[in-house]
């Protein structure tokens, strides 16, 4: 069954559409420059598509070997059990952002209080005074003068 598509085939392909090749694999062009490779499976009852990459990045023989690759891994073997390689993925995905939400940014009422520190000696009396006061009243937000406002 693998096979069907020829390299001249895949080359020429300008109409937008999805082509199979066979086993899975698919090549889908959304524009007459814009083509990609996809394998295509099903795990618990649930229809996944796992992208190999651009035409540009892979040649068909190149998506072939990734479309083998993501099959033994999804299929698994006598040894290891088969694995959803999409929700993988997706859960790499979001213990990253889970990463980098866990790194902590100043706040707003921070930053402006270490530019205050910073400026402070070159201010005037009345800059001095008017400064904390208006950011404290207009733009750092407390907790009860925030639902005031709302």
């Amino acid at each position: 069954m693998a096979g069907r598509l020829k390299p001249l085939d895949v080359e020429r392909q300008t109409k937008p559409g999805k082509y199979a090749d066979g086993d899975g694999l698919y090549l889908i062009v959304t524009g007459p420059t814009s083509k990609s490779w996809s394998y295509r499976y099903w795990k618990d009852g649930k229809e996944r598509w796992h992208g190999l990459g651009s035409l540009k990045e892979a040649s068909l023989k190149d998506a072939r070997l990734a479309r083998d690759a993501a099959r033994l891994r999804v299929k698994g073997d006598r040894s290891t059990a088969g694995i959803d390689i999409v929700q993988e993925r997706r859960k790499a995905r979001e213990e990253a952002k889970a990463v980098e939400a866990k790194v902590v940014l100043p706040t707003f009422e921070e930053c402006a209080e270490a530019y205050i520190r910073a400026n402070w000696s070159s201010w005037s009396e009345k800059h001095r005074d008017q400064w904390p006061s208006s950011l404290k009243r207009y733009a750092y937000c407390h907790r009860k003068s925030c639902a005031k406002r709302s």
